[in-house]
């Protein structure tokens, strides 16, 4: 537990480039309550994505702008792009290091969780790297309930 929130002590890891495909935005801050909506769409968009690895979606935070701006895209990691289904786009997400939160919150709460996963990386010992924030939802995750766990992988400049 960290900060009072079910959060666990974080892994650190190094990840290869990875590739993703699904529905991909653009994000004010204004824009954070049509997130929701946003999955609900991936979720019922009712069509397969190509060459799919593992059982599991990923929400990824990316494409920040010095004017606030960024990209958020709920999406299935690929092994390699093959037709994209209409609507729906190709993130990348560069090689990096990240520090891996899980938590067993709802996800009603992920924005609590991300505000204490940020203030727990800028209190470490881990500096914090420019990149894009990654949420994961295994097997286990409802997205009706929005319980079931999921993690928060932020960059790190090293994870030594």
């Amino acid at each position: 537990m960290i900060d009072g929130l079910k959060i666990s002590a974080p892994t650190f890891v190094q990840r290869p480039k990875r590739v993703f495909v699904g529905l991909d935005a653009p994000m004010r801050f204004a824009d954070i309550p049509t997130i929701p909506d946003q999955w609900r769409r991936f979720n019922n968009a009712g069509v397969a994505v190509e060459n799919t690895v593992g059982h599991g979606s990923y929400g990824i935070s990316h494409g920040f702008s010095a004017d606030g701006t960024w990209r958020y895209a709920c999406v299935n990691e690929v092994k390699a792009v093959g037709v994209i289904p209409e609507g729906f786009a190709q993130v990348s997400v560069p090689a990096a290091s990240f520090a891996v939160f899980k938590s067993t919150e709802n996800t009603s709460r992920i924005g609590e969780v991300i505000e204490v996963v940020t203030r727990w990386i800028a209190t470490s010992d881990h500096e914090p790297a420019s990149g894009p924030m990654v949420e994961f939802y295994g097997s286990a995750y409802d997205p009706e309930t929005g319980e079931g766990g999921f993690e928060i992988w932020s960059p790190v400049a090293s994870v030594n």
